[in-house]
């Protein structure tokens, strides 16, 4: 698994550094604009930093849809590999490639509008809420793209036309979307009872933000039914795309 890891990485080695090379070029040119337009800047920052994200997000599922609809594909999932092995270096290789260009991104745009924004505040900053901000980044991350990647294997099986399978790819993700966020509402509505990772006692404070994981004043708190259905989402759909990718996949 990790051998596939290293070789996506090396494949991909000339994108994401180009990725940076943009994200620093693009920034110091707002450098060396920030006298003439001023708060702009601040923007366009943010802009940049969204754009860049969003950029290399399309890239790792582009390079899913390659392995899918490609020539790559024959040589990736003919190797001795189960499906889980193929997965899970995807998503590891997707997260690294992310993470790579979103710490660049911050970086940078933190050098660009550090005289015009107060960052004092990074430093009272409590380490739990630090963990709890890198745990809920890698999860979204990770099940999000599990569900992106489901999709698209059951759009190549169900649908073997490289245009009309992408389309229903996209279709079968909104839809399931859909239905996920919809049950995932119910539930936490329906089992309002929170986990408080400070002290782990349980409350019924109810989430109103649509999400298993809030945070305020120090408190960290899980939905508890819905990050349970979360969970079994991720583990029924890495599990349904493994299996489909080892016995139905047909390239």
């Amino acid at each position: 698994m990790f051998k596939l890891v290293k070789y996506e990485l090396r494949a991909n080695f000339l994108t994401i550094i180009g990725s940076c090379i943009v994200v620093i070029i693009a920034n110091l040119l707002l450098m060396a604009k920030k006298s003439s337009w001023g708060d702009i800047v601040i923007g366009l920052s943010g802009c940049l930093i969204i754009a860049t994200i969003i950029v290399i997000f399309i890239s790792s599922l582009k390079i899913m849809s390659k392995y899918l609809y490609g020539d790559s594909g024959y040589l990736l999932f003919t190797l001795p590999q189960s499906g889980k092995s193929i997965i899970t270096s995807r998503l590891i290789t997707a997260l690294i490639q992310i993470s790579i260009i979103v710490v660049v991104s911050f970086l940078m745009s933190y050098l660009t509008v550090t005289d015009k924004i107060d960052f004092s505040f990074l430093g009272e900053l409590k380490p739990g809420l630090i963990l709890y901000s890198i745990v809920n980044y890698i999860w979204a991350i990770i099940y999000f793209l599990t569900i992106i990647y489901f999709c698209m294997v059951i759009g190549k099986i169900a649908l073997k036309g490289k245009k009309l399978g992408k389309i229903g790819s996209f279709v079968i993700f909104i839809i399931l979307s859909i239905v996920i966020i919809w049950l995932s509402t119910k539930i936490t509505n329906l089992l309002p009872q929170n986990l408080n990772l400070s002290d782990f006692s349980i409350n019924n404070l109810g989430l109103q933000l649509n999400s298993d994981f809030t945070s305020s004043t120090g408190v960290y708190n899980i939905n508890i039914a819905g990050a349970i259905f979360d969970i079994i989402v991720f583990i029924g759909l890495f599990m349904s795309t493994s299996y489909l990718i080892d016995k139905k996949l047909d390239l």
